[in-house]
């Protein structure tokens, strides 16, 4: 029987030295939708990739995107921009 920790000691090789670590918090829905994510880069013939992979390669999209930050007073308001800036990167 193979140990699942196995799999993470190939990505801690892969890592970037200078990380720096950023406590988030998120909803059930989104920690099951990373969770999901992963698996299903597995089942397709990939590799099930730790969450904080997903989360970097994210922010790494988002910071190619001019997000309009001007006058944002909320999160819902910064999500919006975000959807427009992917939209208009198209």
């Amino acid at each position: 029987m193979v140990k699942q920790y196995t799999d993470y000691r190939r990505f801690r090789s892969d890592v970037p030295k200078n990380l720096f670590r950023i406590p988030i918090t998120v909803t059930m829905e989104m920690d099951e939708w990373l969770h999901k994510l992963s698996s299903k880069m597995k089942v397709s013939d990939g590799y099930k990739l730790p969450k904080s992979y997903i989360v970097r390669s994210i922010i790494n999209a988002m910071m190619n995107l001019d997000i309009d930050v001007d006058g944002i007073k909320s999160e819902e308001e910064l999500e919006k921009r975000i959807i427009e800036a992917i939209k208009k990167h198209k």
